[in-house]
């Protein structure tokens, strides 16, 4: 990837933010592991929102997340839409996942949290629901759609370098680290963001 020839006066900040689940859709079965080797090797901390149930069946994964320095939010428990669920049965989801996390990482998600599927991020009843349990929803600027069956490497870590430049400091990266795109992407955006002269920060050094 080269530079992008209009990117914004170095120093720049981008939040990298996955979204790490159970997919219903193909998977590289080592997609997670793959990219936190790649985080490690570039020296890069990102922010990982982390469905409850992902972290029971995988709770080695979920250590090594937290002891990379990574910052880690709520991704539900069941990653069902949130506007599907009664207030009572989002606020149960949202806690089961926060105490699972907490088992297994001693890490407290919150305020960090992400609906699943982006559903309800505008939508009062559940934003004023997470409110009070101590969460705030977190959204992103650029979606480079890598769970798309046609989506590349190539094609997601340009989107996301043209994206990200345009966009300027702050900007906030969508990721699904189960991808075959995304482990092909994440040098690619890493090494052509920071060529732009961006720095890679987690989600709470850009409050």
């Amino acid at each position: 990837m080269t530079e992008s020839p209009h990117h914004p006066p170095a120093p720049w900040r981008v939040a990298l933010t996955f979204d790490v689940e159970h997919s219903d859709h193909p998977a590289h079965p080592d997609g997670t592991k793959l990219v936190l080797d790649t985080l490690a090797e570039r020296d890069v901390t990102a922010t990982h929102f982390i469905q409850g149930r992902w972290a029971q069946a995988y709770p080695a994964l979920t250590k090594t997340i937290a002891a990379q320095g990574h910052l880690v939010g709520n991704h539900s428990h069941h990653h069902a839409k949130s506007t599907w669920l009664a207030p009572d049965g989002l606020a149960q989801d949202v806690r089961a996942a926060e105490q699972a996390i907490r088992r297994i990482t001693g890490i407290d998600t919150r305020p960090w949290f992400r609906c699943p599927y982006g559903d309800g991020t505008h939508d009062p009843t559940v934003l004023s629901v997470l409110e009070k349990l101590g969460y705030q929803e977190t959204r992103w600027h650029v979606d480079p759609f890598d769970w798309r069956s046609k989506a590349t490497g190539v094609k997601v870590a340009r989107t996301v370098i043209e994206e990200a430049t345009a966009h300027g400091d702050g900007a906030v990266v969508l990721f699904h680290p189960w991808t075959d795109a995304t482990r092909r992407a994440l040098p690619l955006v890493i090494d052509g963001l920071r060529a732009a002269g961006a720095r890679f920060v987690r989600m709470d050094e850009l409050t």
